[in-house]
């Protein structure tokens, strides 16, 4: 998947932490290996946001598709 990933600031907790997928929100279960999707960037005033964000791997959630090469 490739989209520009959105502004830190405005992420939802779960996705900004590395819980959830940042493309579709999905939580991640245990045994899910998520992929990092990229650095998201963001401020608020002076403080930097910044924070890696991931993806559902091939299989899983939003990328269930990729498996079958359907982007």
């Amino acid at each position: 998947m490739k989209h520009k990933l959105p502004d830190a600031a405005t992420l939802p907790r779960d996705r900004y932490s590395g819980w959830a997928c940042v493309w579709c929100g999905v939580r991640f279960p245990p045994h899910v290996l998520a992929v990092s999707a990229g650095r998201a960037e963001g401020r608020i005033a002076r403080i930097d946001l910044s924070t890696d964000v991931y993806q559902c791997p091939p299989g899983f959630g939003c990328a269930i598709n990729e498996l079958e090469g359907d982007q």
